[in-house]
C-alpha cells in the first residue's frame, strides 16, 4: 500500500518536472525563431552589465575606503557605494591616514 503511493507520488513529480522542460523548450524555442539581431543596441534577452561599487564601507566605523587606500584590497566592507559623494550622503567618512607620534627618547 505505501510501495503505491510512493510511485503515485514519484510519476506526478516526473510528469509536472517533463511537463515544465517541455514548456520552456517551447518557449525559448519560440524565441530564438523570432529574435531579429539589432547591431549597437541590447537585444531583449541581453541584460546590461552592472557597474561593480568602487567604494567599500563599514557601518560599525562608519569610514568608507577608495581603491587608492591601502586597506582597499583586504577589507571586505558591508556597505557599497559608487561614489565618494554617495558614501558622504549616508553618512560614511572618508579614511584618512592616522598622524604618526614621533617616538619620545628615553
Amino acid at each position: 500500500m505505501l510501495f503505491g503511493f510512493f510511485i503515485q507520488m514519484f510519476l506526478l513529480c516526473a510528469g509536472a518536472f517533463l511537463a515544465g522542460v517541455l514548456l520552456t523548450w517551447l518557449t525559448m524555442r519560440s524565441r530564438a525563431v523570432h529574435e531579429v539581431p539589432v547591431v549597437g543596441r541590447l537585444s531583449i534577452m541581453e541584460e546590461p552589465v552592472p557597474v561593480p561599487p568602487a567604494i567599500k564601507a563599514n557601518s560599525r566605523t562608519m569610514m568608507f575606503h577608495t581603491p587608492e587606500s591601502p586597506y582597499y584590497k583586504r577589507m571586505k566592507g558591508d556597505a557599497f557605494f559608487h561614489s565618494p559623494e554617495d558614501a558622504r550622503r549616508a553618512g560614511y567618512t572618508m579614511w584618512t591616514p592616522r598622524p604618526r607620534i614621533p617616538a619620545t627618547a628615553s
